[in-house]
């Protein structure tokens, strides 16, 4: 069967945007098919990391992103009398990944920049009010039946693949007939959103209260928004606490208190969070990521980063394969690098949430002492990807993401755009031998870094590093033959 895209995606939140994006950017054909109207005007996500904001530089709209992102200098976890109890401090400055470690974002203003990016692609077709309400499988291509919801009118659409990014009630998830892992994590919270009316100079630092009472967490969210979670007590009314009167009392009383004649309330709502991770992330020709793929509580805000994760790890084996330049087999690393990689931040969440909603007052005291005797046992995680597409994962710093330095001007990723790239000390890459792998994989990026960089390449032990096109380190070298036999093994042409 003729395809008529390259890939079809479900759903249009950031995973969808970002992933259509990067598959555009390398030659794929990609259509989007969305049920909504526009974007959702309240803010869900409000995180993202370092990690992600490269990916946003990959797409080209992270300088635009940064002016509207607000920098968080850490976390704070308090005891009930407000003492400090443990901290996760910030740096305000760019460091190793090029990037600030943290931002705090209004997810409305971010979809506007990803899709005025998709928008003014050439290679991708969106379908705003198309509901998906049936999927076909095949050997040779996926179809889609979508009904348009202005006219009626029921659309049939080809790819060679479809990845949905449908969030937590996935149709492609249960289509794939895909069973969910609950890691046992689920509680519900009242999630408040507040916007300033004047600049308060609230300190750009999220809290933790760790109360019996009543745990809860506030953090600023963006340049005027602020944000507070409050955990519902098993005696707690839902019509009653979601009241403006009581919502603002939990407020003025809270760590962070603000007076309701200085906010607007811009939303309450009660959620419930949990830990489930698809069992299985690919079935034939169809994929899930984000909320699709996985739900972790909100506690080291990586929700929304892991599917941006997701999407720049499959982005460049999707192209790859439908460009020839790799077998299908290569499309079956997705799962097994992100899934285990995935379960690391979300048992860390789940560590994390248990502790900020203690309500026995005795336990609580027995892990602030364990949190004060082992402080690095509760630092946010830092995995490698799972066994995937390099043979050692994990083993001297493989499967882990290379720093971004700025050489001659710019900035490593800039110059490596979504190819993979040896990267290695000017001694090394000015060797005659290079000019083998310069004819041989015409796609490579060979990037020397300065001198006084080679610091750079001590956690690999290694004179160069073969970075993947998502920025992971693929293996580490200390000759030119390693460095020729170690890319002429890659399950893909670099052509």
């Amino acid at each position: 069967m003729q395809a008529n895209y390259d890939v079809l995606i479900s759903g249009y939140g950031p995973v969808g945007a970002t992933l259509a994006t990067l598959l555009a950017q390398q030659g794929l054909k990609v259509a989007i098919l969305e049920r909504e109207p526009g974007i959702y005007h309240l803010a869900r996500a409000g995180h993202l990391d370092a990690e992600v904001m490269r990916v946003f530089q990959a797409i080209g709209v992270a300088e635009e992103l940064e002016k509207q992102c607000a920098v968080t200098l850490g976390m704070r976890f308090l005891d009930a009398d407000g003492a400090l109890l443990m901290e996760w401090k910030r740096g305000g400055e760019k460091g190793a990944l090029g990037w600030v470690s943290d931002y705090m974002f209004h997810q409305p203003t971010l979809e506007r920049i990803l899709r005025a990016k998709v928008n003014a692609s050439s290679d991708i077709d969106v379908y705003l009010q198309h509901d998906v309400y049936a999927i076909e499988n095949r050997e040779d291509a996926v179809i889609v039946k979508a009904e348009d919801h202005r006219s009626g009118r029921l659309v049939k659409l080809t790819g060679r693949y479809l990845v949905g990014c449908d969030g937590a009630r996935s149709l492609v998830r249960r289509t794939m007939e895909v069973e969910q892992e609950d890691l046992g994590f689920k509680q519900k919270w009242l999630v408040i959103d507040v916007e300033e009316k004047r600049d308060l100079g609230l300190e750009r630092v999220s809290t933790q209260h760790c109360n019996p009472e009543r745990p809860m967490y506030a953090s600023c969210t963006s340049d005027k928004m602020l944000r507070w979670e409050i955990m519902v007590k098993p005696e707690d009314e839902i019509h009653h606490i979601t009241k403006p009167d009581v919502i603002w009392d939990f407020i003025e009383n809270s760590m962070r208190p603000i007076r309701r004649e200085d906010g607007q309330l811009m939303r309450s709502a009660v959620y419930t969070f949990e830990s489930l991770i698809a069992r299985t992330w690919r079935r034939g020709r169809m994929f899930i990521a984000g909320d699709a793929a996985h739900r972790m509580p909100p506690f080291l805000g990586q929700g929304m980063c892991a599917g941006i994760r997701d999407a720049s790890n499959l982005a460049w084996k999707l192209a790859a394969v439908c460009q020839g330049r790799a077998d299908d087999t290569l499309l079956d690393t997705y799962e097994s690098e992100r899934r285990p990689h995935l379960k690391v931040f979300t048992e860390g969440a789940i560590e994390a949430g248990k502790f900020v909603q203690m309500r026995d007052p005795v336990e609580l005291e027995r892990r602030v002492r364990d949190m004060r005797d082992n402080p690095k046992a509760y630092a946010p995680p830092n995995p490698p990807l799972g066994p995937g597409l390099q043979s050692r994962h994990g083993e001297s710093g493989l499967g882990r993401q290379f720093v971004q330095p700025a050489v001659r001007g710019s900035l490593l990723d800039s110059m490596a755009g979504h190819a993979f790239a040896l990267v290695g000390t000017e001694q090394f890459m000015e060797q005659q031998t290079i000019a083998h792998l310069r004819s041989a994989h015409p796609s490579l990026q060979l990037i020397a870094l300065e001198e006084g960089q080679q610091d750079l390449l001590l956690p690999w032990g290694a004179a160069a590093v073969l970075m993947r096109p998502d920025r992971y380190v693929h293996g580490a070298v200390a000759a030119v033959d390693e460095a020729i036999s170690l890319i002429d093994k890659l399950p893909l042409k670099l052509s």
